[in-house]
């Protein structure tokens, strides 16, 4: 398909290989379904590298370009680099794509299809699911927090109302480089949001697909030491979020402290006080 060339996918992975990716492995069969192949930039944070930095190389229906990344510098980084990247494959659309979605067999042919739909549009994505059907992504933005949808239909939304999480998203590279790209400064948590409070400054709307992808997404963690960890990190992607008022301030406090708080309650330990106190308010 025409629009395929267009499009190049940038997929984040972690202490996973290409071939362990359920998102490139559901994607390529997407592909191979209508007999065609896409470009993807391989974006890898593992400590130790699969491939040579920098290599080309055919896997499946994906002409894969391969980076490697010790530093780990989070998604916000590879995808700012996907985009300036695309200009040297001369692309129009950058696909962001984490490493554990499942899409559906239809899924690339429903993404040209909206491209061809819907030529204002500057952003598209999919419905994320879990593996219960609850929807993760879009969701109802409210207090620097998403809440779960109980149903949204595919076609035209306000973003003022409506946020995607970044699996899945199709952007504009245009428009993606006019709103400045994702904030570097955070890494994982909080990207998605902080991105589209920068895009619907300028765009006010956004198209979901019809298609629906399951998300990966364990909340069963039980190791104290682990889950610590995990809220360091949350802590860090709210420091540091832009803010743009003194409410925006009290509101990322809330947010990171009912999240410690909500952590204290589930492992009867006060730890996470101690973190909140150490990574978010020094």
């Amino acid at each position: 398909m025409e629009m395929l060339d267009r499009i190049v996918g940038v997929v984040v992975l972690y202490n996973c290989k290409i071939e362990d990716s359920e998102t490139v492995l559901s994607l390529a069969k997407s592909l191979e379904d209508i007999s065609d192949s896409m470009d993807l930039v391989v974006y890898d944070n593992s400590l130790v590298a699969a491939f040579e930095s920098g290599s080309v190389f055919k896997y499946r229906a994906f002409i894969v370009h391969y980076f490697h990344d010790a530093t780990n510098p989070g998604v916000s980084k590879a995808y700012n680099f996907a985009a300036q990247y695309a200009l040297h494959l001369k692309k129009q659309w950058l696909l962001l794509l984490d490493q554990d979605t499942t899409f559906s067999i239809d899924a690339i042919s429903n993404y040209v299809v909206v491209l061809k739909n819907y030529p204002q549009i500057k952003l598209f994505a999919p419905v994320l699911k879990l593996a219960d059907n609850r929807i993760i992504s879009p969701s109802r933005y409210c207090f620097k927090r998403g809440f779960a949808l109980k149903e949204i239909a595919p076609g035209i939304h306000r973003l003022k109302k409506i946020s995607p999480l970044n699996s899945g998203m199709l952007i504009n590279l245009e428009a993606f480089r006019s709103v400045g790209g994702y904030n570097e400064k955070v890494k994982l948590d909080f990207s998605d949001f902080q991105f589209i409070e920068r895009f619907k400054r300028r765009f006010d709307q956004f198209c979901v697909i019809n298609v629906i992808a399951k998300h990966s997404f364990s909340d069963i963690e039980i190791n104290t030491s682990k889950l610590n960890e995990r809220f360091m990190m949350y802590c860090y992607g709210a420091k540091n979020c832009d803010r743009n008022s003194f409410i925006d301030r009290v509101i990322y406090f809330m947010v990171v402290f009912f999240r410690a708080t909500n952590l204290v309650y589930r492992t009867k330990n006060i730890v996470f006080y101690k973190t909140f106190i150490q990574s978010y308010l020094r």
